[in-house]
C-alpha cells in the first residue's frame, strides 16, 4: 500500500482532521481515545491481516512505529 494512501485510510477511521505523517504523534491527536485502540486494531487487520496484541497497540506512539508493527515492507 502507498503510504499516501494509508495516511488516508488511518485518517478517515480515527476520525482524524488535519494532515498527518510518519511523525505524527496518535496519542497527542485530540480525537485518539480508547476507542481508537480498538478501531485500529480492526483496521489493521482487516487491511493487513495482522493481528496486534495489546502489548503492541500500547506501545504504539507515531504513526511510524504502527507501520513497524505492521511490517514496513508493506508500504510503498
Amino acid at each position: 500500500m502507498k503510504k499516501i494512501e494509508f495516511f488516508e485510510e488511518l485518517k478517515k477511521v480515527l476520525e482524524i482532521e488535519g494532515e498527518i505523517d510518519e511523525n505524527t504523534n496518535l496519542k497527542d491527536l485530540e480525537t485518539y481515545d480508547s476507542l481508537s485502540n480498538l478501531v485500529l486494531i480492526a483496521f489493521v487487520d482487516s487491511k493487513f491481516k495482522k493481528r496486534m496484541g495489546a502489548e503492541e497497540v500500547v506501545s504504539i506512539t507515531t504513526i511510524k512505529s504502527l507501520m513497524e508493527i505492521i511490517g514496513l515492507e508493506n508500504f510503498e
